[in-house]
């Protein structure tokens, strides 16, 4: 009995110790936040919960969770949120504790595409973005991506025709726009206002235009802003999904099919395939057809990866290509006739309607490769990994004597190699930091057997980029933004120049170094090598100064090494229908920038106000100067140079709902530029523009109407580039002025679109839309179009098209 009193006692005490522990050290929390993996916006009503216990906490409306009364020990988290996958975390919990959890939050965009014409984005918050979805774009029936910059404020396009386009942003076109795609520039001899970018945007969701050089990671050189195209984020379940379309239109007798299919599986694997094609007769005016301007276009794409929330991959290539041709009345016999073309009301070539498409045009296509790796580190740093490969070829074609004309005159390889490396979510109490690597590797072959002087020469462009972004954000009402950048640029180029104009251009005693000392008739071989070094800064505030107002001021230092066709031009640039001249001695452009903007929000009705000013040293620019006769025709001459530019403008927007069903959108944008050195207007500069837009949309019925007016002022502002060419006529010299400055009158231009969804089935969604463009058949001519000079732009266009979601 002793013994076993001994042994109760023993037994009581330990586990009234026990007791006395556990009473004791079972007191601990567990707290923290529950945000998004992308964006870090919180998720409220997310369930945090201890596996195999009854402790559990649900997020608040900031996302904040917290479990108390824990006893110390080895858990498993599970944190869970509607339409998110599930997570899973191991801790052992010795003392309180502070997480911050993510998730993969997925909205569902299978059931409902939802179009928003503006909203911020989160790659610079202190600088407006607009964020617009491809699906909204193709509602205007546009054919090429900068088609779709017709609705946005503060852009334009620079065109060469009716199918050949560049960006223009506050006036800046050329290198100083960057094309982003799949999270690399895209590089496709994008030099100068004549080559379109070789994108097709239909395989991307949303167009991102970023005004002025705040993305930072993807380059310091885009003074004007860049264009950013992306898909949306993957969907971790077992989907099946894919969309087709069909449009046919009445001007230029042909259309484009489409579409896109893509399986995404709940282990996070996916792949997606996109075909895009276009076929287009010629295109005509309101009074006569422009002859040799139809176009063929072939793309397609396919993707595979991995997207979980903490690590993945993909793997992409895509094949763009197109063929154009160039208005045949834009290449002229001689000087004579070119002066009677540019000064005629319609086409000095007028043929019968015809789906050729002959000499003069071009070729270009575009491969591309691209490979992304992430992964979240500790602290939930993410680190980024990519490379890209790209091979962009384009020939030109002229007509030739000699059964030559199957030759192109101008015949170029360019490939580019890049490497991406980036650190991205480094948190530090209120601060984000981001910072990475840029490479790149550019070989340009210009192909000797044209049996012409090569317009652009070879060369090997190396370059080297690094950044450092960060920002301050004590609370939702302020945050302060900055990034550095350092670029270095090489070329190393291989041209023949003419010994007189080398020495014209007094190249001989600047660039002496550059000689070689080889020979060929009467041409000196040189090789010109540049190294530039540019420095990139932004910084920026945003602030709310209620909930319904946002103001936010941005500074941007930005400088840009010549690109190739700036420095080595030299010959006739067939797509242009113009000779073109480079300079060796331009230097970098620098260029400071500030821009505003203030903005209300509210239920029924939103504006925003965007002044921005900037200063330009060395802005490189190209106008004409002269006329010259070829043994290929009469052509005018456009030269590069530089000077210090002054821009400054204004983008506005508004937009109200009228009544209920019926809304109401105005969009205005005006830019001042001016050559300061010269004290003249600069060149190809938009003139003042707007467009007004009423949208009905009758409740509980699955149709809307919306007509859009363009506006366009004339521009008054140009420098005077006329010069003086004499010829005979009935046996005497006369002289006469070629009027190459003058800018055509205004115009406006009415379209419409009628737009019903229609379900077919319950997969199945279909949408028509009817689309009128230019229906008053007006007959203008737009300052920015460079064949303005041969021709008026395109009268009316009647479109059908079908969309299927499925």
């Amino acid at each position: 009995m002793k013994h076993k009193s001994i042994l109760f006692y023993i037994i009581l005490n330990c586990l009234f110790i026990w007791n006395f522990t556990y009473s004791q050290e079972c007191n601990l929390f567990l707290k923290g936040k529950v945000t998004d993996f992308h964006d870090d916006s919180f998720l409220i009503g997310a369930l945090v919960k201890i596996e195999g216990t009854n402790f559990f906490s649900q997020t608040n409306l900031n996302g904040e969770f917290e479990i108390e009364g824990i006893c110390p020990g080895r858990y498993v988290l599970n944190i869970s949120h509607p339409n998110c996958k599930s997570k899973t975390k191991n801790i052992n919990l010795k003392e309180n504790k502070i997480f911050d959890l993510k998730l993969e939050h997925h909205i569902n965009e299978l059931e409902e595409i939802i179009v928003s014409d503006s909203r911020l984005s989160r790659t610079r918050k202190s600088v407006q973005e607009v964020l617009v979805d491809i699906s909204e774009i193709n509602s205007y029936g546009s054919n090429t991506l900068v088609d779709a910059l017709n609705y946005i404020p503060g852009a334009s396009i620079l065109k060469t025709g009716n199918s050949i386009g560049k960006p223009v942003i506050h006036g800046m076109y050329g290198s100083r726009v960057g094309v982003v795609t799949d999270g690399f520039r895209q590089y496709d001899q994008q030099w100068g206002p004549d080559h379109a970018p070789n994108v097709d945007f239909d395989s991307f969701e949303t167009i991102q235009l970023i005004k002025g050089a705040a993305a930072l990671k993807y380059g310091g050189d885009t003074s004007a802003g860049s264009i950013i195209l992306s898909s949306k984020r993957k969907v971790l379940r077992d989907t099946l999904f894919g969309t087709s379309f069909i449009n046919l239109e009445s001007n230029g007798w042909g259309g484009k099919f489409g579409s896109r299919l893509e399986k995404n599986y709940s282990n996070g694997f996916y792949i997606n395939g996109n075909f895009t094609g276009k076929r287009y007769g010629d295109f005509n005016t309101p009074n006569y057809i422009l002859s040799n301007t139809g176009f063929k276009e072939v793309d397609f794409s396919i993707k595979l990866g991995k997207d979980l929330v903490s690590k993945g991959w993909n793997l992409k290539y895509s094949n763009y290509n197109l063929e154009p041709g160039i208005l045949k009345a834009s290449h002229i016999g001689n000087v004579q006739d070119l002066f009677f073309a540019l000064n005629s009301s319609e086409p000095s070539i007028i043929d019968d309607f015809t789906y050729n498409v002959g000499a003069p045009n071009q070729r270009a296509s575009h491969q591309r490769l691209t490979f992304k790796y992430f992964r979240s580190l500790k602290n939930d740093v993410k680190l980024d990994f990519g490379y890209s490969y790209q091979n962009n070829k384009r020939k030109e074609f002229d007509i030739r004597r000699g059964g030559r004309t199957n030759i192109p005159v101008v015949d170029l390889l360019l490939k580019t190699h890049n490497l991406m490396l980036g650190f991205s979510k480094i948190k530090m109490e209120n601060w984000d930091f981001e910072f990475g690597y840029n490479g790149l590797i550019q070989d340009n072959f210009s192909t000797p057997d044209t049996g012409v002087k090569r317009l652009i020469p070879d060369y090997i462009k190396l370059e080297n980029g690094i950044y450092i972004l960060g920002s301050y954000q004590e609370s939702n009402f302020f945050l302060w933004e900055w990034g550095l950048r350092l670029d270095h640029v090489f070329y190393d180029a291989k041209k023949y120049y003419y010994k007189s104009v080398w020495e014209e251009r007094n190249y001989d005693v600047l660039f002496n170094e550059f000689e070689t000392g080889t020979d060929f008739a009467n041409q000196i071989l040189v090789n010109p090598k540049f190294n530039y070094l540019n420095v990139s800064a932004q910084t920026g505030i945003s602030t709310k100064i209620s909930d319904n107002y946002e103001f936010n001021i941005s500074y941007i230092l930005s400088q840009r090494a010549p690109n190739p066709s700036e420095l080595f031009s030299d010959g006739l640039h067939h797509a242009m229908a113009a000779i073109e001249y480079g300079n060796l001695s331009i230097n970098p452009e620098t260029s400071h920038k500030f821009l505003l903007s203030l903005s209300k929000t509210k239920p029924n009705y939103n504006w925003s106000f965007e002044p921005f000013i900037s200063k330009t040293f060395n802005y490189i620019f190209i106008e004409p100067t002269g006329l010259k006769q070829t043994i290929r025709g009469a052509f005018p001459v456009w030269t590069y140079k530089s000077t210090d530019a002054f821009l400054t403008g204004i983008d506005l927007n508004y937009s109200q709902s009228i009544i209920e069903n019926l809304r109401f959108d105005i969009g205005a944008s005006y830019v001042y530029a001016q050559d300061m050195l010269n004290t003249e207007p600069l060149i190809l500069i938009p003139p003042l523009n707007s467009f007004q837009k009423l949208k009905f949309s009758p409740k509980k019925s699955k149709w809307t109407f919306e007509i859009t007016n363009h506006i366009s002022a004339k521009q008054n502002r140009f420098p005077d580039s006329n010069f003086i060419f004499d010829y005979i006529e009935d046996g005497t010299i006369v002289s006469k002025t070629v009027d190459i400055s003058e800018s055509p009158s205004g115009f406006n231009r009415l379209d419409a679109i009628f737009s019903l969804q229609i379900r077919n089935q319950k997969n199945l969604t279909t949408n028509l839309r009817l689309i009128a463009q230019n229906i008053l058949n007006s007959d203008y001519r737009d300052y920015l179009n460079r064949m303005r000079y041969y021709s008026s732009e395109l009268g009316r266009n009647l479109q059908i098209q079908l969309n299927f979601n499925y």
